[in-house]
């Protein structure tokens, strides 16, 4: 996938950032042709990268600033019709959350690093096993950094309840953690998120209980700090499970107790 050279980049209410993936014909001067034309499209193009499919057929891959009253649908129709060119895929980042590839990655306004999920399920595989309560710790760890990355995201751009699970489902995307479908009331706090492809299930394997504490912990660190309320979000069902999909439901938090038992959700 394309989305799998880009990481985090800042936000500007001017811009969209949009990904192309362009299939073509290897031809003499079949891709000066591609770039001419997205330079008479005024393309700030950040980033590129070419892939050679075979001897007659290239891919070729970039992510590139648009002005936002630019009709990226016909952009890319007009694109395809060129006649080098056998198909295209792509992309909008509508908050502006992808850029290359650099080194110290910088992820969420953070340096990040670039892990395989079962590296990261290995830890939480290992936390199950061997640590009393693991599932409280990992869904306080998620907890901790989905309000990170709310406060982030309020301190660059306009967040509201208008945008505010669409910003969260795109993080999720752009990260490769998995799809998001979100119905969430900002009067009631209350809703669920459908996680469909979640990393963490998807590579633990089957399991009696629900895997995805962290996750769990995540939205509700996000929606926490984003809300003002202590915001409750627990894991009903999962892939690991046998479930076609994660299913995460969200509430408001008891207003008495203890807030990290709030946060966590049930113990194993």
């Amino acid at each position: 996938m394309v989305r799998d050279l880009c990481m985090f980049a800042g936000f500007n209410e001017d811009l969209q950032i949009v990904w192309f993936k362009v299939t073509y014909s290897k031809e003499p001067g079949s891709l000066s042709l591609i770039t001419d034309f997205l330079e008479k499209e005024n393309a700030f193009i950040m980033f590129g990268h070419l892939d050679n499919i075979t001897q007659e057929k290239g891919e070729y891959s970039i992510f590139a600033e648009f002005k936002k009253d630019v009709d990226i649908e016909d952009l890319s129709r007009k694109i395809r019709e060129l006649e080098v060119v056998i198909s295209v895929e792509y992309g909008v980042s509508e908050f502006g959350m992808i850029n290359s590839v650099d080194f110290p990655l910088n992820v969420i306004g953070v340096r990040g690093v670039m892990a395989r999920a079962l590296t990261i399920v290995d830890i939480i595989k290992t936390l199950n096993q061997s640590v009393p309560h693991a599932e409280g710790l990992l869904t306080l760890s998620g907890l901790r950094g989905g309000s990170h990355a709310a406060k982030y995201f309020k301190s660059i751009m306009p967040i509201n309840n208008s945008n505010f699970t669409n910003i969260l489902a795109e993080l999720y995307r752009a990260v490769g953690w998995g799809i998001l479908e979100i119905e969430c009331n900002p009067e009631t706090y209350e809703g669920k998120i459908i996680v469909k492809d979640s990393f963490i299930a998807d590579v633990y394997g089957a399991s009696d209980q629900p895997v995805c504490a962290f996750m769990s912990g995540y939205f509700a660190g996000y929606l926490t700090e984003y809300f003002g309320k202590n915001i409750s979000v627990r894991e009903v069902s999962c892939k690991a499970t046998g479930k076609a999909v994660c299913e995460h439901i969200i509430s408001l938090a008891p207003s008495s107790g203890n807030q990290e038992y709030q946060l966590r959700g049930d113990t194993r």
